[in-house]
């Protein structure tokens, strides 16, 4: 799940509340986890944020939930199991920044896409990082012909 925007947050936490028993993986941008922080009474420490979303109760037991906060080009947050790993986004040179729109949905395409693969949280990142970075060289949610960046 993605908590998508502060507003649905602020406006619809009470069907957040519902949902989140179900999921596996949360993922966030950093306005969104600091809103639901406050909105929780949380406060608004990312990593503490995080570890108590990740530690929120599930209704099935048999997986631990994954929590994850990208934060623009600083390091994406990652609670599982009662610890807090970030991982460093790669430089990208401020001229080759296009437009951020559809950054968070193809970090999570590209974390994802690992994921099914049974990759390791360390190669979802770097594939949701990749697959960011890709998208805002461009105009527009666009994804370039792979000639293009191959």
């Amino acid at each position: 799940m993605n908590l998508s925007a502060p507003f649905v947050i602020q406006f619809f936490g009470e069907q957040l509340a519902k949902c989140l028993p179900f999921c596996d993986y949360l993922f966030s941008n950093e306005s969104e986890a600091l809103c639901y922080g406050e909105a929780k009474g949380w406060g608004t420490d990312l990593h503490v944020v995080a570890l108590k979303l990740a530690a929120s109760p599930k209704a099935s037991g048999t997986r631990p939930r994954i929590v994850v906060f990208t934060q623009g080009s600083s390091s994406t947050i990652v609670a599982k199991d009662g610890a807090v790993t970030e991982y460093p986004v790669p430089a990208l040179a401020k001229e080759l920044l296009v437009d951020t729109n559809g950054a968070g949905d193809a970090f999570v395409g590209g974390f994802l896409s690992q994921l099914v693969l049974g990759k390791e949280i360390a190669e979802c990142v770097r594939a949701g990082h990749y697959a960011a970075r890709i998208v805002i060289q461009h105009s527009g949610c666009t994804f370039p012909k792979v000639s293009d960046f191959v």
